[in-house]
């Protein structure tokens, strides 16, 4: 069976909102699932410039700490992220590491100037931490504009698409899952 193990680093979700991603994932990529906190500095991936961190040396930074190779891990954090060439990005996967993170900062509808909805911000969350763990089991970006998979270039884009992987999406996981379990 697959391990994932989601890292908190310095943020939290409502104990409700735990339980439903610990299930959507588990639901989603066959797999184990636990949830910790990881007392991980991040301070080294902080753009004063841009007032935003560095996907790539959170998980940088994570990986010296990682033990278990096969093991996937999904890092959430509440701060704003960015990758070398995007104004921002709403998370990111590292496939050698085997390592994604996601941002829970642009998630939030108070970001764009809306009022809390946690039922809108849960949905989110869901979506864009399938999303990255999704491109850890070796899925690309989807076509199909519905799918979990799709690309993300807007908070719209997100709000559009469901969090589920579509049919195509789910045989490629089924085949790469197969032939894990095979060996």
């Amino acid at each position: 069976m697959n391990k994932i193990s989601i890292k908190f680093i310095f943020c939290a979700l409502k104990d409700e909102h735990l339980e439903k991603l610990k299930e959507h994932l588990e639901k989603t990529y066959f797999s184990e699932l636990d949830i910790a906190y990881l007392p991980l500095d991040i301070s080294k991936a902080y753009n004063f410039k841009r007032n935003q961190y560095l996907a790539d040396i959170i998980i940088g930074e994570a990986r010296k700490l990682k033990k278990d190779p096969k093991e996937k891990w999904l890092l959430v954090v509440d701060v704003d992220l960015y990758a070398s060439g995007l104004n921002f990005i709403f998370g990111q996967a590292d496939l050698r590491s085997g390592i994604g993170i996601i941002s829970l900062t642009r998630l939030k509808p108070e970001f764009y100037g809306q009022k809390p909805n946690e039922k809108l911000f849960l949905e989110r969350v869901l979506k864009e931490a399938t999303h990255e763990l999704g491109h850890l089991f070796y899925l690309i970006h989807c076509e199909n504009p519905k799918c979990v998979m799709a690309f993300s270039n807007s908070i719209l884009d997100t709000d559009r698409k469901e969090k589920a992987l579509c049919i195509g999406c789910k045989n490629i996981l089924k085949v790469y899952t197969r032939l894990r379990f095979q060996k």
